[in-house]
């Protein structure tokens, strides 16, 4: 690998910088859908536990600590759910339809970086071809093989790089795709688990203290 590299030259550069940026968004972006994919069901059994014995500002207070997009959805349905069922959905998908671009954020750059990889590849290759046939025809007598030859492995050399460098990327923004899908679906499962929460079990503001189900006591 260190020889191919060597036999490149000056288009190593270009690619590696794409590598790094691709592998530079790769983990970033992991990294916050980690963050993001918290775990839906049980975040959300707590926080119905909470407002069930009458903690509805323990649980909003839960809500502004925790990073995440669910955290964030379940702290709006908090706010407004003193709205009708189908206001309450409304606001709920706007507020998920406002985290998307968040998810979405450089997972489409992985892509393109995808694209442009294999681009420069083939331009090197046409680049090394071309000073190849160009020093065939500039010489005198008759050009052996051996002559020839280091063109031809340079031209190879960075079609493969390029080539492999589109793979990498290609499978990282799929997998990105696939866990922004994931977050996705966990946010409409929380919207809709929220809207029919309320409606079967409304919160009392005369008295926040008090439980939501009558026949559970506060530990």
């Amino acid at each position: 690998m260190v020889e191919i590299c060597k036999t490149i030259g000056w288009f190593l550069c270009p690619l590696g910088i794409i590598g790094l940026l691709g592998a530079l968004f790769f983990v970033e972006r992991l990294s916050f859908l980690n963050k993001t994919a918290l775990s839906s069901r049980g975040f959300v059994d707590g926080i119905k536990g909470l407002l069930i014995k009458g903690r509805f500002m323990e649980a909003l207070t839960l809500c502004e600590h925790t990073q995440g997009a669910v955290a964030r959805l379940t702290k709006g349905a908090l706010l407004n759910h003193q709205q009708p069922a189908m206001v309450l959905r409304l606001i709920l998908q706007q507020s998920a339809l406002v985290e998307l671009p968040l998810l979405r954020k450089r997972i489409e750059s992985v892509r393109l970086l995808s694209a442009i990889a294999p681009m420069i590849g083939l331009i090197g290759t046409v680049f090394f071809l071309l000073k190849g046939f160009w020093m065939m025809g500039s010489v005198q007598a008759y050009t052996q093989l051996t002559t020839f030859s280091p063109y031809i492995v340079s031209a190879c050399s960075v079609t493969f790089l390029g080539l492999i460098e589109m793979l990498l990327l290609a499978v990282g923004y799929y997998f990105l795709n696939s866990r922004a899908r994931r977050v996705v679906f966990d946010l409409e499962w929380v919207a809709n688990e929220w809207v029919v929460f309320f409606q079967q079990t409304p919160l009392r503001f005369d008295n926040p203290s008090e439980p939501l189900n009558p026949n559970v006591k506060e530990s």
